[in-house]
């Protein structure tokens, strides 16, 4: 009886032997394949890990460059409010070019905000990641921002345009407090 149960069990291993699944205690997420021609293949949430810390740095790196981005609008916003604001002529009258200089200086911004959330999104979409495609994108979110902001040798977009609205504002608010000097405002 021993031997005929010896025998069956014998079978049953090596019929179970073939394709054997090991879970390896230290890394419970890996899971390896081991045939009888002792090929291993590994499967392991490691890869998954790493695709993630790959897209988190890059959507960080792509959201802070965004609000770099949108603080330099602020700051021009503040400045052509100020202008303005200080100005001896009624607000009413300057409250069209301050709008326009809001929305030209939006429409500067905006594109970039636009460029890096499509990279963003794009990037997220990869099937494969590799630490060199994080490292690519990040040379062009580099790009993004020496075009956008400057990179203190060389000024950007974004500073051309709020030099530009700015000069433009001031010009209007004296042409205005010229038109109106001598309390002809009302």
């Amino acid at each position: 009886m021993i031997t005929l149960i010896t025998t069956w069990v014998t079978e049953k291993i090596v019929a179970v032997i073939t394709v054997t699944v090991v879970a390896v205690a230290a890394v419970p997420t890996t899971l390896i394949l081991t045939t009888e021609h002792q090929v291993t293949v590994t499967v392991t949430q490691q890869q998954t890990q790493a695709r993630i810390v790959l897209i988190q740095t890059v959507k960080k790196a792509g959201d802070d460059l965004i609000v770099k981005l949108q603080n330099a609008e602020d700051s021009c916003t503040t400045q052509v409010t100020t202008i303005v604001t200080s100005s001896k002529a009624k607000a009413i009258r300057l409250d069209t070019h301050l709008a326009q200089a809001k929305v030209q200086m939006h429409g500067a911004v905006s594109p970039f905000v636009t460029a890096i959330q499509k990279d963003e999104e794009h990037f997220q979409q990869l099937a494969v990641l590799t630490p060199e495609d994080e490292q690519n994108e990040l040379e062009h979110l580099q790009l993004i921002e020496l075009e956008s902001l400057g990179d203190g040798q060389t000024t950007g977009v974004v500073i051309v345009t709020c030099q530009i609205v700015v000069i433009e504002i001031k010009i209007i608010v004296v042409e205005v407090e010229h038109h109106f000097e001598g309390g002809d405002e009302d």
